[in-house]
């Protein structure tokens, strides 16, 4: 667990990305197989229908592994695309097994599919992010798309955060515009920060 005492959001940014980037290929294979095994048996999960996922760049833990166990179940799964929408929000379309990907001006691939669900038509979001703290707050790459997407999202999309274990932190300070994520999932646990778990967690 990174020691955030004194560090700058910029300072943990470059510390945090640093840690997941040195991570190896298998490592990363491992990690993301991990993940995926243990939390497409989590009850909330098999209870939602419409999933966002991401596609992984900069050391991020990769979903595809999860994503394609998502697929085989039936879940309808999505990937967020820039949405030509004020305040750059996210928008998100659905995609399929063979569904091809183009990479947009900033190398990050996203479906060129034309019909796009808002963030409050999903039923769970799940998160890439640069570092997390075990009272539900996250710090992301500093763009802000998914904090301005969820700005006035209703309370049933269930956020969930993916991440490595290294890319844990003592205390994070958040800012008046992040969004709180409702759980965390890493290789090695599972943390739910709401009421949902006493009523899900196993």
């Amino acid at each position: 667990m990174l020691v955030s005492d004194g560090l700058s959001h910029k300072q943990l940014r470059q510390a945090l990305r640093q840690r997941r980037r040195a991570l190896s290929p298998q490592q990363q294979q491992y990690a993301a197989k991990k993940l995926a095994l243990r939390l497409i048996r989590h009850p909330l999960f098999i209870k939602c229908k419409k999933i966002a996922f991401y596609q992984a760049i900069d050391g991020e833990i990769n979903p595809q592994y999860l994503l394609h166990l998502a697929l085989a179940r039936g879940k309808h799964c999505y990937l967020p695309v820039l949405r030509r929408f004020p305040n750059a929000q996210l928008g998100f379309v659905r995609i399929h097994a063979n569904t091809r990907l183009y990479r947009h001006r900033w190398g990050i691939k996203e479906p060129r599919q034309q019909h796009k669900r808002r963030i409050n038509q999903l039923d769970m979001v799940c998160m890439p992010l640069v570092g997390f703290d075990r009272y539900g707050h996250r710090l992301g790459m500093g763009g802000g798309f998914y904090d301005r997407s969820l700005a006035n999202c209703h309370q049933r999309v269930i956020k969930l955060g993916l991440a490595h274990d290294c890319q844990e932190v003592d205390r994070l300070i958040p800012q008046p515009w992040d969004i709180a994520i409702d759980a965390i999932a890493t290789p090695t646990k599972q943390q739910w920060f709401k009421t949902t778990k006493n009523v899900i967690d196993g």
